[in-house]
């Protein structure tokens, strides 16, 4: 589980932080090997995970294991203008909503060639803090406006996964560096069923995605479908 302070997403609120709205700064150009062509992928997004040390912030693997005292948050880029909708399910099996943030309103519009933090609230970061496990983050990509959940369904928590995090040996001999294959960004199943509070606003979305691994840990996300798009980002901590 993640604590409430900056990382307890399963808490739902984030009253320790800042009530700063997300920068909408243009970003840098990357190299990438998609194609962002609106004919043939009408919704991309490049995500990066990064953590802040000793004042500076660094990007980092997705798969990375975090240890407790971390600092991360998710950078997104966008390559299309819609809406996106971030709900993750902590280990304690209850979901909470992290783009749009309560704080900052329901505005979770994107828009094309601009970046979004995820938190959307405060300076945007979490702290991992807790029990090892995984942080599941549902992330719904919409040409349109979705109608949003109902408050009621956050109540009741989901199954609850008992995996752990395991170091992929080679990458932990070579460089000291902690990464579980299994983390970052996956596509959903068909047929798997989806968590209550997703489920409406999700049920009948695309889950035909790409990923492809970019410069500094980025990966970019695309789908080839015009009717929403789902898949998750797995969050690996210690």
């Amino acid at each position: 589980m993640v604590t409430r302070v900056v990382f307890a997403l399963a808490a739902l609120i984030y009253p320790g932080l800042a009530q700063t709205a997300a920068p909408r700064t243009k970003p840098a150009v990357q190299n990438s090997t998609v194609s962002y062509a609106a004919a043939t992928v009408p919704m991309v997004v490049d995500i990066t995970l990064e953590r802040q040390r000793d004042g500076k912030v660094e990007s980092m693997a997705a798969g990375h294991v975090f240890a407790p005292g971390d600092i991360i948050r998710l950078k997104l880029t966008s390559h299309y203008d819609g809406y996106l909708y971030v709900m993750d399910q902590g280990t304690s099996g209850k979901f909470a909503t992290v783009f749009p943030a309560m704080q900052t309103g329901s505005d979770n519009r994107v828009q094309m060639a601009k970046q979004y933090l995820v938190p959307a609230d405060g300076n945007g970061w979490f702290e991992v803090n807790g029990p090892a496990g995984f942080d599941v983050l549902y992330f719904l990509l919409s040409p349109a406006a979705l109608a949003s959940p109902v408050l009621s369904s956050f109540a009741a928590p989901g199954p609850i996964s008992s995996l752990k995090p395991r170091c992929n040996d080679e990458i932990f001999r070579a460089r000291g560096d902690c990464t579980d294959d299994s983390a970052g960004p996956a596509t959903v199943p068909n047929g798997q069923e989806l968590p209550a509070p997703l489920a409406p606003m999700a049920g009948s979305a695309s889950r035909d995605i790409t990923f492809t691994k970019m410069a500094n840990g980025t990966v970019g996300v695309q789908g080839e479908s015009t009717a929403p798009l789902l898949y998750t980002f797995r969050l690996a901590h210690l």
